[in-house]
Order: C-alpha cells, then sequence, then structure tokens
C-alpha cells in the first residue's frame, strides 16, 4: 500500500514491489493506485499538511516578533 510521510521538511512516498515494479514498467505514465487507499493516503496528507503549516507558522511568528522587538 502506497504511503505518504513527512520528514525533516521533506516529502516521501512509499510503494510497494508491485506499484514499483508498475511505476518501472510505465515510466512517464501516472501509476494506478487502488481507489481502497485514498483514506489513508487522505489521512496521510492531512497529517503532512499539518505538521508542515505549524512549522511555518512557528517560524513566520518568531520572524514578526523579532521584527517587532527592532522597532522597540
Amino acid at each position: 500500500m502506497s504511503r505518504l510521510s513527512y520528514q525533516n521538511g521533506k516529502l516521501y512516498l512509499s510503494l510497494t514491489r508491485k506499484e514499483c515494479q508498475e511505476a518501472y514498467d510505465n515510466i512517464g505514465r501516472p501509476l494506478e493506485l487502488d481507489i481502497g487507499q485514498i483514506k489513508v493516503l487522505h489521512e496521510d496528507i492531512s497529517k503532512i499538511v499539518a505538521e508542515h503549516w505549524s512549522k511555518i507558522e512557528v517560524k513566520q511568528e518568531l520572524s514578526y516578533l523579532r521584527k517587532e522587538e527592532k522597532k522597540k
């Protein structure tokens, strides 16, 4: 089953051996995934978005606070 993950600011895709072989055999074409995976992939994406944005928002807030501190 395909899975998506996010680590240290990078996005990763895990594929089964069968999916890897199918992708290799059809280089340049979209890889058909089992529609049953949509729930898991949606959960993966939701976690990734939340983690990524939480890190970006923290950086943006720190930058804002530093600028405000300099104004004082």
